[in-house]
């Protein structure tokens, strides 16, 4: 790693920022060259980072198997509690990468907590990358991942339940897994989603610096410029971003009101906070509006906090509590009678 400072902390935004993450970005990430000024080679996928390992001690779980589908892999990990007679409810989760980097070793540290504390099995989905595979290739894998955990064949493979599924994601993964949560309904026949479990989610593909991105321009690390060459990765037709399922929050509210009880967790300082935010909200009016009851929409907002929150939660105090913030709230999905 160079002496010199690429991503320097603005200064209007280091004294709102954790003490914690300011000072790991002062030693590491400032002298990082970002992503969007080198020339894009998958290879990055698998590069080691030239900074210590930020991940979370894993739990220990009863098992762990990775399972190719036709068009991607996934990891499943089944808890060291018994199974219970009806089998073990099931928490599907999608990794972050801004939807081209990232695969099946990410968030394994959250999978397993999630794993152990909600004594469920989580399958967690290789979903493919752009820019080989652009929109909406994930959301397809989404789509077919979870009509497989749903299936005959899915849920006796993994001893889950298909009437007990729960999904989450973190970043573009969050996108991907509200989209699902939408998707869901649509299906023939529709498969039900207890909850959705979104961390940092991208929600509005057609944000923009003069829009809502204005608030949080100069937060770290997620920069507008490099929000936009993910997405340009993503979506290479500009014209897509205006599909709900790139923006949720472009979903006309009868859809939106098919949303399952929703945890959202927010950064401070995260460029795509507000967006989040705001869909909690939109979410809450379309069910008011479509007379929809008993659902839920919280947003757990954790100040001082980046948009790298979960991927550095083992070495910030917020990213652990992150961790069991997340793991419990799906215990709570999936408390009850079976």
């Amino acid at each position: 790693m160079s002496g010199h400072i690429h991503q320097p902390i603005h200064p209007a935004i280091r004294p709102l920022l954790d003490p914690e993450y300011a000072a790991f970005h002062d030693t590491y990430f400032q002298y990082d060259l970002p992503d969007e000024d080198q020339t894009w080679d998958s290879s990055v996928r698998t590069a080691p980072r030239p900074w210590p390992s930020t991940g979370h001690p894993h739990t220990p779980v009863g098992s762990i198997k990775d399972i190719l589908l036709p068009s991607f892999p996934i990891r499943v990990f089944t808890p060291t509690a018994p199974k219970p007679s009806s089998r073990y409810p099931v928490f599907l989760w999608f990794h972050g990468g801004g939807w081209a980097v990232g695969g099946l070793d990410d968030g394994n540290d959250l999978c397993t907590m999630v794993c152990q504390i909600a004594k469920c099995v989580v399958v967690t989905v290789g979903y493919r990358l752009a820019p080989e595979n652009p929109y909406p290739a994930a959301v397809e894998d989404a789509v077919s991942a979870l009509q497989w955990v749903a299936s005959l064949e899915g849920s006796s493979t993994l001893n889950v339940n298909p009437s007990r599924i729960a999904t989450g994601g973190t970043s573009a993964g969050g996108n991907i897994a509200a989209v699902l949560s939408l998707k869901a309904s649509q299906l023939s026949p529709p498969i039900s989603i207890r909850a959705q479990i979104l961390i940092v989610p991208v929600i509005d593909n057609t944000a923009t610096v003069e829009t809502i991105w204005k608030e949080n321009q100069y937060a770290p690390l997620l920069t507008p410029t490099r929000m936009e060459w993910y997405r340009a990765m993503y979506l290479p037709n500009p014209s897509d971003a205006l599909n709900w399922d790139a923006s949720p929050n472009l979903a006309p509210a009868e859809l939106l009101a098919k949303s399952p009880s929703t945890w959202i967790a927010v950064s401070g300082q995260d460029l795509v906070a507000p967006e989040a935010v705001l869909y909690a909200q939109q979410v809450e009016r379309a069910w008011k509006q479509e007379g929809v009851q008993g659902r839920d929409a919280v947003v757990k907002a954790y100040e001082g906090a980046t948009h790298s929150i979960l991927a550095m939660a083992g070495v910030l105090g917020q990213g652990a509590q992150l961790l069991r913030d997340c793991a419990e709230d799906v215990a709570k999905v999936f408390e009850g009678p079976y």
